[in-house]
């Protein structure tokens, strides 16, 4: 029996951690789950080794590496033979029924959104009625009073998924006109889904529900080739990213707030309360689409960036994932000012908007 539970176990582990795993890793594993009583012991060591010898005798386990090399054998579940069998976790099962939650309630229904719903249902068994109620009641998306949301036709949902992730084009019928696309963004606003995708008038968001006609083509369009047209469509001239600082009231945040690293901005690089208030450094960009989002907020100050301010964003390579964001202090304080002049220009535009009679 201790046999079986090893060998049971073991298969356990390696489909959790849905990666191949060395021998060591693996009796530490088992070790921390309880299943063997120490993690390094040779007499483990050699229960481990018999139980995933059977294992690979009937294919259930695959090995690679340790033969003549400097790395260590490795060992991975065949996925062939375990198809529709995985295991999670407890807290993962409760991750994952909070995160459906947040699905908007009436597209649930969707066949294939359904298909996430009935897998999760295969796990929740480990969870009481009480649990589950629990999570529903605690975390059920509640939506926006002006949230709309449609009908729609799951066989036509089914096909647009279908083109997307085969990256094929598709023949449509949209408002009374026929016309061919390749779709490359499946998304929702405000309750609604839209697709974003290329025709030969270029890119558009059709609403989904409008789509009266829809059927798959042969002609298929990669990946990168999406994400090319994508980038040129929206790519903005003006954009180019600098570093500076602002000041927010010291009430915008609490001091445990800011200990457990609230984000003022997607972009915030870092936040800190001083005599003045709540500094927060950040990436900005020039245009008009930042200094105008930034103008909805109630920042005291602008304060351009320093070479301190430049070391820290070197530091944290910031360049990794703000391209075109440069190190040099004149760059960054001409990105600062030009930001400044179409934040001054667009208040002056808001202004006369609401000062007029």
């Amino acid at each position: 029996m201790e046999k079986i539970k090893l060998v049971v176990e073991v298969i356990k582990v390696l489909l959790k951690r849905n990666r191949p795993l060395t021998t060591s890793e693996l009796q530490r594993e088992l070790y921390y789950e309880g299943v063997l009583s120490s993690p390094d012991s040779r007499v483990e060591r050699r229960k481990l080794l018999r139980a995933l010898a059977s294992l690979k005798e009937f294919n259930y386990v695959t090995d690679s590496g340790g033969s003549g090399g400097r790395s260590p054998k490795r060992w991975s579940v065949n996925n062939e033979k375990f198809k529709f069998l995985s295991s999670y976790t407890r807290e993962e099962v409760v991750a994952l029924s909070v995160l459906l939650l947040f699905f908007p309630r009436h597209y649930r229904s969707l066949p294939f959104f359904r298909k996430a719903f009935d897998a999760l249902t295969r796990f929740e068994k480990e969870l009481t009625e009480e649990e589950r109620e629990l999570l529903k009641f605690t975390f059920e998306r509640v939506p926006n009073p002006n949230e709309r949301g449609v009908e729609l036709d799951y066989k036509l949902v089914e096909k647009i998924f279908s083109t997307l992730l085969e990256n094929r084009g598709a023949f449509v019928t949209y408002k009374g006109r026929s016309f061919k696309l390749f779709p490359v963004k499946f998304f929702t606003y405000n309750g609604l889904f839209y697709i974003g995708a290329f025709s030969s008038e270029g890119y558009r968001n059709y609403l989904v529900s409008r789509i009266e006609f829809w059927e798959p083509v042969a002609d298929r369009i990669t990946l990168e080739e999406k994400m090319a047209k994508v980038e040129e469509t929206f790519k903005i001239p003006d954009e180019s990213p600098f570093l500076f600082k602002t000041v927010f009231p010291h009430g915008y945040a609490t001091d445990r707030e800011l200990e457990g690293g609230i984000k003022f901005f997607p972009s915030q690089v870092r936040a800190r309360r001083t005599e003045e208030g709540i500094e927060v450094e950040l990436v900005g960009f020039t245009g008009k689409r930042f200094a105008s989002w930034f103008l909805m907020e109630k920042a005291l100050k602008l304060v351009p960036p320093d070479e301190n301010l430049l070391a820290f964003a070197k530091l944290q390579n910031l360049k990794r994932s703000y391209r075109g964001l440069s190190y040099e202090l004149s760059e960054n304080i001409r990105r600062f000012r030009a930001f400044k002049e179409k934040g001054l220009e667009l208040a002056k535009m808001r202004v006369k908007l609401f000062g007029g009679d």
